[in-house]
């Protein structure tokens, strides 16, 4: 509808922002869920995706809301049947993003099981009405995705596309089962020890872990922290005016703005859709956690959170280091046919 060069940058700044402050003020019991769905989908999905397309990613999330849930619904009160199945979804999702990274279902599957989880083992909280709440976040999220495509047209071709290795890999199941492993502990380990940021945590060292290829991992771990320190200080500003008690829509002006200079800075820095969707992550996390808590009180909880994400990068960096492993490269069929001809 309006064409613009910036589009994707006003596709990306006001979709999830808008959407955030929309379900804040209406009282949805989850609202930073649809916001960080619509971040996700649009930065996996940098042009308009066919409706059927869309579709296929419903069915999906249909699936992923009521199938995932349900099913771990009737095994939370059986400790092994449910360790079981949480270790069972960890090692599939791991093994389709060893596929494929930027598969969207793997990843969606992953925040929807550390949630649950989380919400059942730590919070003692009930998840009949979870399905129904995450299916609606999915569909929400959908459709402000397609609206904002409609809104706002145009091909992201200021960022960068992730660097592809062009040799082909076998899935490494040992270092898939390893990492399922891995996470598994991690998250039993974080809601032993208790705490307000577990599931940050746990999603976090989710998504740090799951990169297949070891330069990836390197490049995630080392600019996590400063893409969340960026998220932070382009937030600070918020966070002041909140405290003075400005009115809703001159907060969400500034907002908007200051998630405009975010996606310019990203730009100017040349940075790749995996840092991009990291960054506007964050600062989509962080303006929840400023308009959630009251005044002042936002300070102490943007600084809670940007050591759990340290934490998190140290616990995802040792995981890392004791699996890195380089995968079995398939051969091709020339490199076969020359192995065939030395042979004697």
């Amino acid at each position: 509808m309006f064409h613009s060069h910036a589009n994707p940058i006003i596709r990306l700044v006001f979709a999830p922002i808008l959407l955030l402050f929309y379900l804040q003020y209406s009282g949805a019991p989850m609202p930073i869920l649809g916001p960080i769905f619509v971040v996700i989908l649009l930065t996996l999905m940098p042009s308009r995706p066919p409706f059927n397309m869309m579709v296929k990613i419903l069915l999906s999330l249909f699936f992923i809301s009521f199938g995932l849930v349900i099913l771990g619904n009737l095994l939370i009160n059986t400790p092994t049947g449910y360790s079981l199945f949480l270790f069972a979804i960890l090692f599939w999702s791991y093994y389709r993003s060893h596929h494929d990274p930027k598969d969207i279902l793997s990843t969606l599957t992953l925040i929807v099981v550390i949630v649950m989880t989380v919400m059942a083992k730590q919070l003692n909280a009930s998840i009949d009405g979870l399905p129904y709440i995450m299916f609606e976040e999915f569909l929400i999220a959908i459709i402000v995705t397609m609206l904002s495509f409609v809104l706002f047209p145009g091909e992201e071709k200021d960022i960068l596309p992730d660097e592809e290795n062009n040799d082909t890999y076998e899935v490494d199941v040992k270092l898939v089962l390893l990492k399922a492993v891995a996470m598994w502990v991690v998250i039993m380990a974080l809601i032993g020890i208790g705490g307000s940021q577990v599931m940050l945590i746990a999603i976090t060292i989710s998504n740090l872990i799951k990169i297949p290829n070891r330069e990836g991992h390197k490049e995630f771990k080392y600019n996590r922290l400063v893409t969340t320190s960026i998220g932070i200080l382009f937030t600070l500003p918020v966070m002041f005016l909140y405290s003075f008690g400005v009115p809703t829509w001159v907060l969400l002006g500034f907002t908007l703005f200051f998630g405009i200079q975010l996606a310019c800075y990203a730009i100017r820095r040349q940075c790749r859709f995996s840092l991009y969707q990291l960054m506007f992550t964050n600062f989509t996390v962080l303006t929840y956690q400023i308009i959630k808590h009251e005044g002042i009180l936002s300070l102490p909880a943007e600084l809670m959170r940007l050591v759990s994400i340290v934490i998190a990068i140290l616990v995802g960096g040792l995981i890392i280091n004791l699996l890195s492993s380089e995968p079995p490269k398939l051969k091709s069929v020339a490199d076969e046919q020359l192995d065939a001809d030395a042979s004697p």
